[in-house]
């Protein structure tokens, strides 16, 4: 059986490659790009802005302008049924603001 900490790790995982994927389907650099200014300006990785949706909302907004919601929709893809998890739903929430 998992533990607390291995559920929260694969959550994580599950959840930043939803991310990685939706980046990557907007085209080439952006994945890096994203990832390094969450870096940059947040000290955080993509897969720590499930805790901390509004420094990927930030992000994504300066990167892509009003175009984000493209993004975003993929995103809310990509999660799929994980998306009625609690935690997901509020993250997706802070995200379609």
């Amino acid at each position: 059986m998992l533990d607390e900490k291995a559920i929260l790790a694969n959550r994580k995982a599950l959840f930043a490659m939803a991310v990685e994927d939706a980046l990557s389907e907007a085209g080439q650099p952006w994945n890096k790009i994203v990832t390094n200014e969450l870096l940059r300006v947040y000290k955080c990785s993509i897969s720590d802005c499930i805790d901390h949706p509004e420094y990927l909302k930030d992000v994504l907004n300066q990167t892509f302008g009003h175009a984000d919601i493209v993004v975003i929709s993929k995103i809310k893809k990509n999660l799929g049924e994980f998306g009625q998890e609690r935690s997901v739903s509020e993250f997706l929430q802070v995200l379609a603001k």
